[in-house]
């Protein structure tokens, strides 16, 4: 899954290079506590608070670079790369400006949100490892704008179906319609919501079996094919309820992400502020 995805982008450059900058900082960082008392306020301190601020901003720009396509500063993918490794130096930075200290500050703020933000990063990686080739199989039957023009015409062969049958029969198109009108198969509840195509036909079939003996013999032939559309719309809504539910999963880590990248720079700010106030 990992082979030839951003983590081993250029020949794993950027993880090469992010192990030997871990190990160069612990270096330095055993040498700075071996006579000093680790602190943000010492030189050392002051010096790993100068490159911790210095990558979050780098990392910051990731966000601007992924919309300028037209710069010729690298590449998408080896941005992202760097971005990853560099996000997860800053958890080893921060702790050792801090000394490894933290309280109930505004400071421990500032970095409890930078371990949100790489956290919920790489989430967003694993996303994006695992979820695009399960929506292209998804989609290698039939996209979804394809998917909701079949869902009509279906409702539209059952009409006529029903068209002058009894109550029941009438009924059931009638909740059938009702039921298409209502579906919301993009809405953000399909993360929450993962029940196999499978099972869903199952216990439709069953519904529409159980029905069958109150129809008169007559309108058998009709509620026959009736049914039978019932289950292909039926599969066809779950076939789009699993597209949507991966591409809202896709967007999902981005409503924390980006978010807590904003109070994150806030609480940076007022670090800032804070320290050279004081």
């Amino acid at each position: 899954m990992f082979e030839g995805s951003v983590l081993f982008y250029g020949g794993k450059r950027y993880l090469i290079m992010a192990a030997l900058a871990g190990a160069a900082l612990l270096g330095s960082y055993a040498y700075y506590a071996s006579d000093t008392t680790p602190s943000g306020g010492t030189v050392g301190g002051l010096i790993y608070g100068a490159i911790g601020l210095a990558a979050i901003l780098v990392l910051l720009l990731l966000g601007i670079r992924k919309r300028s396509y037209a710069s010729h500063l690298g590449t998408v993918r080896g941005w992202v790369s760097a971005h990853i490794y560099l996000g997860l130096l800053t958890l080893l930075i921060i702790p050792m400006h801090a000394g490894f200290h933290f309280g109930w500050d505004v400071h421990t703020l500032a970095f409890v949100l930078l371990a949100v933000v790489v956290l919920s990063g790489l989430g967003g990686l694993a996303l994006y490892l695992t979820v695009p080739p399960m929506l292209t199989k998804y989609e290698s039957g039939m996209l979804p704008d394809k998917i909701e023009a079949e869902l009509n015409r279906i409702m539209g062969e059952m009409k006529p179906l029903a068209s002058g049958k009894t109550g029941l029969f009438q009924r059931l198109y009638f909740e059938e319609a009702r039921r298409a009108f209502m579906t919301k198969p993009q809405g953000w509840r399909l993360l929450f919501a993962n029940q196999k195509p499978s099972s869903t036909l199952k216990v439709r079939a069953q519904e529409l079996n159980r029905i069958l003996p109150q129809i008169p013999a007559s309108q058998h032939e009709d509620f026959s094919q009736f049914s039978a559309l019932v289950l292909q719309r039926t599969e066809m809504e779950s076939y789009l309820a699993g597209q949507m539910r991966l591409k809202n999963a896709l967007q999902a880590w981005l409503y924390v992400h980006v978010p807590v990248s904003i109070a994150m720079l806030a609480a940076v700010v007022v670090h800032l502020l804070v320290v050279l106030y004081y």
